[in-house]
């Protein structure tokens, strides 16, 4: 059977007994519920719905909630204030998963980006921090010169 309507091939047997009205009307159910004719097939793709469509996942946030739980790491550990832009868009992002799914996907993005770029400038700032320990100079046991 195809699937899709229409009369199934004359060797098929129903398993529940039943002819579903093939015999008296055609493939649209018994005489004058077709209004095309007895037998006869509306105008288009030759099936009463036409071809299926493709499955589409509903929508899911975890890629958001990621970023959110991501960015709010970045801000304790890090203290960098960077992440604060994408904790922001993270939040708007859950809240738009299910109402506008595009504009979620661009401001999750965005708040990936975000955490990259404090990432980034986490890493900068600590290797600064560490060549200036390094450079500098103290007196803190030796003589002082006097």
């Amino acid at each position: 059977m195809s699937g899709y309507g229409g009369r199934p091939p004359s060797d098929w047997q129903d398993p529940y007994g039943g002819n579903q009205g093939w015999d008296a009307g055609g493939a649209y159910g018994p005489p004058g519920a077709n209004p095309y004719g007895p037998g006869a097939q509306p105008p288009g793709y030759g099936y009463a719905y036409g071809p299926p469509g493709m499955y589409q996942a509903p929508a899911s946030n975890a890629s958001a909630i990621g970023a959110l739980v991501c960015n709010i790491v970045a801000v304790l550990l890090c203290c960098n204030i960077v992440a604060i832009p994408g904790i922001i868009t993270a939040a708007i992002a859950m809240g738009r998963v299910q109402t506008d799914p595009p504009s979620a996907r661009k401001l999750t993005i965005w708040s990936w980006a975000l955490f990259g770029v404090s990432v980034v400038a986490g890493i900068v700032f600590v290797v600064v921090y560490l060549y200036l320990v390094v450079n500098s100079e103290s007196n803190y046991g030796g003589s002082s010169g006097i």
